[in-house]
């Protein structure tokens, strides 16, 4: 099982710049798409500053999804 994005750090732009984990690690935004790529992260694939994330495969499926909400997050 992997980590959980439970909030995140924004700039003054809006942007994402750091994610905190369930852990109690705080890592920067390059780092977490890193994790995501490498499946380290529960569920995600990648991710972008925006907010936006992405699932490659789902269970038992050969679709592409994506969601928008990671920047609803509390913020740290």
């Amino acid at each position: 099982m992997g980590v959980k994005f439970v909030g995140v750090r924004k700039n003054r732009r809006g942007d994402i710049t750091h994610v905190l984990t369930n852990t109690g690690e705080v890592v920067p935004i390059h780092q977490a798409r890193l994790m995501a790529l490498r499946g380290e992260v529960d569920s995600l694939t990648g991710i972008r500053a925006d907010g936006t994330w992405q699932i490659a495969h789902t269970a038992g499926e050969d679709t592409h999804r994506e969601g928008h909400n990671l920047d609803q997050l509390p913020e740290i």
